[in-house]
């Protein structure tokens, strides 16, 4: 437990060291809890399933060169050990800025016997990633500006993250449940220069942080609601708070909710498929609309976001 309250000591103070963040540079997460874990590493395998999936997401359809990101994940939990590994790669287009990354996630599971089944998770997330700059997608007004970067400049940036996640339990249909959750990204704020013809632009890398809560309510035997919120954070006073509702029956489907401060409001559903190749685990197949009900709304268009993934219980 001394080790424990050691290891809880280091995080606290690194996640202090958000008062040091610049501005928001990361892809946006997903609503999907299947990539939970690649904002929080301590939420890789956390409840004993192996998956396998990928996500598509669109923001602001009608707004030109938005956001786009593409991911494919796995993450494994080695339950005999109390740990799990996880693996994912993205690709994250924000003009002129593209973004292709690798990253690896591990987590370390305690039982505190606080309740019956009451777990705590710490994680460590590092990653390798190029940075591109698209010169087709930046407008000037003078084409032999000095701070215009070459045409194709890269740069590799290595990072890491770290982060807890505790549950009162991890299944979701076993009892109604608590949980919380933080997490930190770019812990190294690193300097990201790109050469141009005479001077360098910098786009500096800076630590984010994410605080996550919710509960699950059991319905009945096989379905069960989960009120949720999450607060992404960087420097500047730089606050994304979300909530949201979920709604899932075991092995059949799952329907969810949510809002953010910026006026997102979005839907989201999916099936779940069990029978015949799928029996010794599950099918997962969703898809997610967005929408701004602000007065941006129809300036940004619909966003959406696909989602697909096969879990194998363990």
């Amino acid at each position: 437990m001394k080790k424990l309250k050691n290891v809880l000591a280091l995080l606290i103070i690194a996640f202090g060291s958000i008062a040091v963040m610049h501005a928001q540079q990361l892809a946006e997460r997903s609503t999907y809890d299947a990539n939970a874990f690649v904002w929080n590493p301590a939420l890789t395998g956390i409840y004993d399933y192996w998956e396998l999936g990928a996500t598509y997401k669109q923001q602001w359809a009608a707004f030109d060169d938005a956001p786009r990101t593409i991911m494919a994940s796995f993450q494994y939990p080695f339950t005999d050990k109390n740990m799990s590994l996880g693996l994912f790669m993205m690709h994250d287009k924000t003009h002129p800025l593209l973004f292709n990354s690798i990253g690896f996630t591990y987590n370390y599971q305690f039982k505190l016997n606080l309740f019956d089944e009451d777990y705590l998770s710490i994680g460590l997330l590092g990653t390798y990633g190029e940075y591109r700059l698209d010169v087709n997608n930046i407008i000037v007004s003078d084409s032999n500006d000095p701070l215009t970067p070459l045409d194709g400049t890269s740069k590799i940036s290595p990072n890491a993250g770290a982060g807890f996640f505790y549950t009162t339990n991890k299944d979701k249909f076993d009892s109604n449940t608590f949980y919380l959750g933080m997490g930190i990204q770019q812990l190294f704020s690193t300097n990201l220069k790109f050469d141009g013809s005479d001077q360098e632009i910098n786009f500096m890398r800076a630590p984010h942080a994410n605080l996550m809560l919710g509960a699950t309510i059991l319905v009945n035997a096989d379905t069960y609601i989960e009120p949720s919120a999450w607060v992404n954070y960087a420097s500047e006073n730089l606050f994304d708070i979300n909530a949201g509702i979920r709604l899932e029956q075991e092995d059949r489907f799952w329907a969810a909710a949510n809002v953010n401060v910026a006026q997102n409001f979005s839907l989201q559903g999916g099936l779940i498929l069990t029978d015949g190749f799928f029996e010794d685990g599950q099918m997962r197949i969703g898809g997610m609309a967005t929408y701004n009900v602000g007065p941006l709304g129809s300036s940004l268009g619909l966003g959406y976001e696909f989602y697909i993934a096969y879990r194998f219980y363990n």
